[in-house]
């Protein structure tokens, strides 16, 4: 009978919480009780009363919980460290522009002492990006700009995805502005810089000098 009354518990969704959820498992404690160490089980009021009786100690029993660290959040902390809950409403407020990531980051780096000793780093120019960009352009050879896939094999059909179509005719147009860059150099030159078009060659050309680097290293 109890067991199937706990099993009907069980399914209804009300687990007990209590020792005397024991009794639910089995009552093999009451065969040695208070004849061994399980008195702390056997000897316990949620034990012997039941769920009703249960959390009445009598005379003696040590009624103080468990000491346990206070709760912490750390939304909570951020908005006490930020200046609590007035400033995080004013901040949501204000409608100012606020100033830009780069700049952000500088006046970060700036209010910190160790790092406003450093010497700070300067973004490349326009111009070093261009040399830089022109100097592999026209290097010895030119590195391939498409991500590392195998291609080969057999009823290996990626070739013809979209993916490796596209970087295989960018492949393709750098090849055809290093034969121009051959003929006519300064025309190819003033070309790509008349339209910002080598921005969008020299990305390719970064993330094949990553691609590279990230080989050997392996």
């Amino acid at each position: 009978g109890d067991s199937r009354h706990s099993a009907a518990r069980r399914a209804a969704g009300c687990t007990p919480r209590g020792m005397f959820a024991l009794r639910s498992i089995n009552n093999n404690y009451r065969d040695f009780a208070g004849t061994r160490s399980d008195f702390v089980i056997v000897g316990h009021p949620d034990f012997n009363n039941g769920k009703s009786g249960g959390g009445i100690y009598p005379p003696g029993w040590d009624a103080t919980p468990i000491k346990t660290m206070p709760r912490t959040s750390l939304v909570a902390h951020r908005m006490r460290q930020t200046g609590g809950h007035s400033a995080h409403i004013r901040r949501v407020a204000c409608t100012e522009p606020k100033p830009k990531y780069k700049e952000r980051v500088l006046a970060h780096a700036a209010s910190q002492p160790e790092l406003s000793r450093r010497a700070p780093l300067q973004p490349p120019g326009e111009e070093a990006e261009f040399e830089t960009f022109m100097a592999t352009l026209t290097g010895p050879t030119l590195p391939p700009c498409s991500p590392h896939r195998v291609t080969s094999g057999y009823a290996n059909h990626i070739k013809a995805q979209p993916v490796c179509r596209h970087y295989a005719s960018i492949q393709e147009e750098l090849m055809e502005l290093r034969t121009r860059l051959r003929i006519a150099p300064e025309a190819t030159k003033a070309e790509l810089q008349s339209d910002d078009s080598w921005h969008y060659y020299a990305s390719f050309l970064k993330q094949a000098k990553k691609n590279g680097a990230s080989i050997r290293s392996v």
